[in-house]
This record gives structure tokens, sequence and C-alpha cells, in this order.
């Protein structure tokens, strides 16, 4: 449910450890327009201070269950939700009429963050 005077719509995927993959759409009429890419955020109590000022915001998706804790701010609602392989047929379906194709032998996945390898704090032995 979006709340009454909607300015932004945040969807998040949990990235772990704090961090989310979030874009934002500014709701303008009704409509929801994409304001930015998706990017990795770092989630704490200043994160989306912006839009949070602006009026109500509704985070969505399964990165918005980790943000309720932490983003306080009475203009900030939270529905956690799980994306679903359907909804992806309209966007196939549109890309096939225009023709857009990918090569998925040649495909390169864009990662939003450098891989960063650690030692596991895990005894295995």
């Amino acid at each position: 449910m979006v709340p009454e005077g909607c300015r932004h719509i945040i969807p998040m995927i949990d990235a772990r450890r704090m961090e989310v993959y979030a874009a934002d759409f500014a709701v303008v009429d009704g409509e929801a327009v994409r304001r930015d890419e998706v990017r990795p955020v770092i989630v704490d109590a200043d994160s989306f201070a912006s839009q949070l000022e602006e009026g109500p915001v509704l985070f969505i998706g399964d990165g918005a269950a980790k943000c309720a804790p932490v983003l306080t701010h009475p203009n900030a609602s939270f529905v956690q939700t799980n994306p679903v392989a359907s909804a992806m047929m309209p966007l196939a379906e549109k890309a096939w009429n225009e023709k857009r194709f990918e090569n998925t032998a040649y495909f390169e996945p864009f990662y939003l963050k450098e891989f960063v390898a650690t030692v596991s704090r895990k005894k295995l032995f």
C-alpha cells in the first residue's frame, strides 16, 4: 500500500552487511519516474535523508526489512516484497518486440561492487 502523499518509492535488494542495492523513483502525478540508477547503499540513520525530508517514502523489497530498524524517520514506510519471474514478462515481451536480444554466450554481467576477498572467520577444522 502506497502512503498518502508518497513522494518517493525506493526499491531495495538486500546486499548483506547493512548494505542494499537501491534506486529512487519519484512519484510525479501518480506515476513512478526513475531518478537514478541502481546503486549500492550502506544503510545508516542518514541514508535517504533528503528523500525523507520531502515527504512520505515507501521502501519496498527484501532489503526493506533490514532498513526498518535503522530508518526511523516518521515519513518512512516499509513493505517487504519478493520478486517473481512472471513480473519480467512485460519487459521481456517489450524487448522481443523491439528486437533487442542478448547473446548469452558473450554476455558479461555488470557488477555494482568490486569483489573483495577476505579470510573466513569460521573455523573449518
